[in-house]
């Protein structure tokens, strides 16, 4: 009978070990939706939390005649590592001009690296707006896990006044809504085909019906589904 060397059976324990997921990576990642409206500026939000350890989070944000703006978070054990930001904004001509914003913190929060182009140009950041991104961020999680609590999600898809079509491919074929809305926006909904966005719930699952707590955006059908952005590389 040959023996195996004690190396080898080692060898063998450990790999076996290895390949064991660990109970926190058994455990699937939650992302939770949400938006809002203020003023001039339309709000978009993601955030993805495992075991109430937040990982990402994205916005997306349109401030109409000002510009826009797309970020991606990352988080380690609940500290923000990183951010970056791309969008338009205007400049002193009223012309908007594209910008790129990018920031690495350490675990004391303060930025180890940073940088900030605007139209082709190199800029310093501010304190003031490398503290932005921690503030924003905590404003997106608070904001998307209150809206979670009540059962409300971000929404997007094509309605042509029976059916909605959602951008996950989901089908419902009820649309209540649970605000006042403007005459002309009620006629639209109701005869002409349109893409909208909005915060709601499902208020039947059986039936498909979906319940409108606010509207974000309203819009013709040719308009495409805003897509979480992914900024950052893996």
């Amino acid at each position: 009978m040959k023996r195996i060397p004690s190396t080898l059976l080692l060898s063998a324990f450990l790999f076996g070990c290895s390949s064991i997921p660990s109970d926190e990576q058994r455990i699937k990642s939650v992302t939770l939706t949400g938006g809002q409206i203020q003023g001039d500026a339309t709000s978009y939000y993601w955030y993805t939390r495992r075991l109430q350890q937040s990982l990402t989070a994205s916005d997306y944000v349109t401030m109409g005649d000002y510009g826009w703006y797309k970020t991606t978070y990352r988080w380690e054990k609940n500290i923000l590592v990183e951010a970056v930001r791309e969008g338009e904004m205007l400049d002193n001509t009223d012309d908007l001009i594209p910008y790129m914003m990018h920031v690495r913190y350490n675990g004391n929060g303060e930025a180890v690296y940073q940088r900030y182009r605007k139209d082709s140009r190199i800029f310093p950041l501010m304190p003031n707006q490398l503290a932005q991104f921690q503030d924003q961020s905590n404003y997106l999680i608070t904001n998307v896990e209150n809206f979670d609590k009540e059962g409300i999600a971000l929404y997007q898809g094509e309605w042509n006044g029976e059916t909605f079509y959602s951008c996950d491919g989901k089908q419902y074929d009820q649309l209540e809504f649970n605000q006042i809305l403007p005459n002309f926006v009620v006629a639209r909904l109701s005869g002409l085909d349109s893409f909208i966005s909005f915060l709601g719930e499902e208020k039947n699952r059986d039936k498909k019906v979906l319940k409108m707590s606010e509207l974000l955006l309203l819009t013709d059908d040719s308009y495409s589904c805003v897509e979480r952005p992914e900024l950052i590389e893996e």
